[in-house]
């Protein structure tokens, strides 16, 4: 399905998250020896790259504001750091893919800019913690634990302090307010989770199983849309095996959904919003577009080809975790559902 409702900096974090996962994944268990050392340093630099493209379109965006304007700096100073292991090696490091990247509408505050950047230190340091195990050569590894340390004890604190504070809270810990946001969210979930079955069923009954996946293609963004316009929130679906690559999380949970929490979680920012997410578990009538491979019914290999060339949510069974539902409340939500 498509995550709809998604914030700028959802979208942008979503992308990261899923690069920086997918490329160091590919360099996991490295010994540190000739092409396994290249591809621990391509990683390395690959990361870095992006975050400086991703902080000089901020600083184009809003301006020379710190911390971005002199984290930039120190970016620029990593990337160097780098390529001169790549010179004393001998290696030619490859060409920087992010030079002229788009990254599309891009967060509409600093602050939602920081917390962008949050997810990507924090993944920055989760990098270089594995291919610090990874290699072997003593200069590189240097480097990198260098290049981490500066990431996790310098620029993340510092974007820390200017984003928009959002932090797990414990359900227990609620307070009355935030569980009033709690049942407006478990109302605008409910909602969009019985519009979007009463269509996925009422497609299954009438044509075949294809046609639920352009359901979910054409309508789930629009019943999305629906819903959010009415109970005055942000609501999506997203997954860590996704369908439409649009549907990244909400940055405030992209960290916490790392852990596949089985049961609700819950997240608070300095201005009084509340974030919930809720599991999503597979019935035994996905199957039939989400199952394994080989068992996905007639059609649907061609229309997910069609539609989603780069889909990744099929293997699962009855009962596996499937995603999450989210819900974005703002503070002032009765104020909220008013501007609708």
């Amino acid at each position: 399905g498509t995550n709809v409702m998604n914030t700028k900096s959802s979208t942008i974090a979503g992308m990261v998250c899923v690069a920086a996962i997918a490329v160091v994944q590919a360099t996991l268990g490295a010994s540190g020896g000739g092409e396994d050392l290249r591809a621990a340093l391509d990683t390395a630099i690959d990361d870095e790259r992006r975050a400086h493209a991703f902080y000089a379109a901020i600083i184009a965006e809003h301006g020379e504001q710190r911390p971005f304007s002199n984290i930039i700096n120190a970016e620029q100073r990593h990337i160097a750091a780098l390529l001169a292991q790549y010179e004393r090696l001998g290696i030619e490091p490859p060409a920087d893919a992010w030079r002229e990247h788009d990254f599309g509408t891009l967060p509409g505050s600093v602050a939602e800019a920081c917390d962008v950047a949050i997810v990507m230190e924090v993944r920055n340091g989760r990098i270089y913690d594995e291919l610090i195990a990874s290699v072997e050569d003593e200069q590189v590894r240097s480097t990198f634990e260098r290049l981490r340390f500066a990431s996790v004890e310098h620029h993340l604190p510092a974007f820390r302090r200017r984003g928009s504070g959002w932090a797990p809270v414990a359900a227990d810990d609620l307070g009355d307010r935030q569980t009033r946001q709690r049942q407006v969210a478990d109302q605008a979930r409910d909602t969009m989770f019985a519009s979007l079955l009463t269509e996925l069923t009422a497609s299954l009954a009438n044509g075949p199983p294809s046609d639920a996946i352009r359901v979910c293609s054409e309508r789930a963004p629009e019943i999305a849309k629906e819903v959010a316009a009415q109970e005055g929130v942000r609501i999506g679906r997203t997954s860590w095996k996704l369908r439409n690559p649009s549907n990244g999380p909400p940055v405030w949970a992209d960290l916490a959904l790392d852990d596949k929490p089985g049961k609700p979680a819950y997240f608070a920012d300095r201005t009084g919003r509340l974030g919930v997410v809720t599991p999503i578990r597979l019935a035994g009538t996905c199957l039939q577009c989400h199952g394994a491979a080989d068992d996905l019914a007639p059609g649907v290999r061609d229309a997910l080809a069609d539609l989603y060339p780069d889909d990744q949510a099929t293997g699962f069974a009855v009962g596996d975790l499937r995603g999450w539902f989210w819900v974005e409340v703002p503070a002032d939500h009765q104020a909220e559902v008013g501007r609708q």
